[in-house]
């Protein structure tokens, strides 16, 4: 009964002093930080699941196998916001990484989109 109680205590110590944050869903890094993940894990049903509904299959299986196939185990996160005037023209925003004892993102940099690159961005 006693060493019941000991490896009880031990679990409950090794549990509730556990730091590790889940990763969720809910900025644009993590997304892209769960879908590196997916991709180094070939998890393609979970690749999926991170994309928005009527949009899971934009990515096919092979290609999905393509992406695993130049993915490397580094990888540098960046953010970005695309900024979309009524005139047509666009700009590339770069932010720096905000850290957790920051409270604000900061820009890095802007750049204006290409004549030739702005058909990535127009949506369907």
């Amino acid at each position: 009964m006693k060493k019941r109680m000991i490896a009880l205590i031990f679990v409950f110590i090794l549990v509730g002093c556990s730091n590790e944050k889940v990763i969720q869903p809910d900025t644009p890094s993590n997304v892209t930080q769960l879908m590196k993940y997916q991709i180094d894990n070939q998890n393609y049903s979970a690749f999926q699941s991170l994309f928005s509904e009527g949009t899971e299959d934009t990515i096919s299986k092979e290609t999905f196998q393509q992406i695993g196939e130049i993915s490397t185990a580094g990888a540098n996160f960046k953010n970005f916001e695309l900024l979309t005037f009524d005139n047509g023209e666009m700009l590339f925003v770069e932010f720096k990484p905000k850290l957790e004892n920051e409270d604000e993102y900061k820009i890095v940099n802007v750049k204006v989109v290409p004549e030739e690159m702005k058909e990535l961005f127009k949506t369907k």
